[in-house]
């Protein structure tokens, strides 16, 4: 399974993930790997996949159309990978149903696929985060209220709620999405391994976090965690 966030702040975006991919049934035997590719930047755009396998075979074909293209815009990049994710889903499951019907083992439906895309409008300078998921045909969904999440979001959705703010800056952005992957990985066990991080800036082209910060974030954060153990301790 999978966590992805995107946080919109005052002057930036931050994406994160885990990197957990479960094989199996999750309600019998599973493997895992912990090494599974799940942020991608394509120039001043980031994607986001959780689900099914196939995304990044679209993505690649999306950043292949954007550099021929020479697209830009946030809003047209998530068109291509609309486009492309419709076309690749019909071709290689043209039988199967978006949703299972009644009556219907739910397995012989089309995988779960759902692409988080963000980034900025380059003229006006607009922050955009989409959605889009492959059961509802790649239908695209605004994310206007400051975040995204994708996977198993339920821990994330409490945690933001209470915690992120969108005049945060990127820094305090890139602490809020390593503690809401981390805490979530230790409630879920369908999320783990190492943090992924990216940043997306007004201007210019988005970028990686390196595993040594992200490393040292994630320690600071453990650090903080540490001080609410004994938040309501009397005496």
């Amino acid at each position: 399974m999978t966590l992805t966030v995107c946080l919109q702040g005052k002057d930036g975006l931050v994406l994160a993930s885990d990197s957990r991919g479960t094989f199996g049934d999750p309600r019998g035997v599973t493997a895992q790997n912990d090494t599974i590719k799940k942020i991608y930047l394509i120039r001043n755009i980031g994607i986001l996949s959780a689900g099914s396998q196939q995304g990044n075979m679209i993505i690649e074909e999306v950043a292949s159309i954007t550099e021929s293209e020479n697209i830009k815009d946030v809003t047209k990049v998530m068109e291509k990978v609309r486009e492309v994710g419709r076309r690749k889903f019909n071709e290689w499951f043209p039988t199967f149903p978006f949703l299972p019907t009644p009556g219907q083992n739910a397995a012989f439906m089309r995988p779960t696929l759902q692409l988080t895309v963000a980034g900025y409008d380059v003229e006006k300078k607009i922050p955009r985060m989409y959605s889009m998921v492959s059961n509802f045909d790649f239908s695209p969904n605004l994310h206007d209220f400051g975040f995204a999440l994708g996977g198993v979001a339920q821990y994330a959705l409490y945690l933001l709620n209470r915690l992120f703010s969108v005049d945060m800056d990127i820094e305090s952005l890139k602490q809020l999405v390593a503690y809401v992957v981390t805490e979530t990985a230790t409630q879920d066990g369908k999320v783990g391994g190492p943090v992924q991080m990216a940043v997306i800036p007004p201007k210019g082209d988005a970028y990686m976090i390196n595993n040594e910060e992200v490393t040292s974030i994630v320690i600071k954060n453990e650090e903080r965690s540490k001080g609410l153990k004994g938040l309501f301790r009397r005496g």
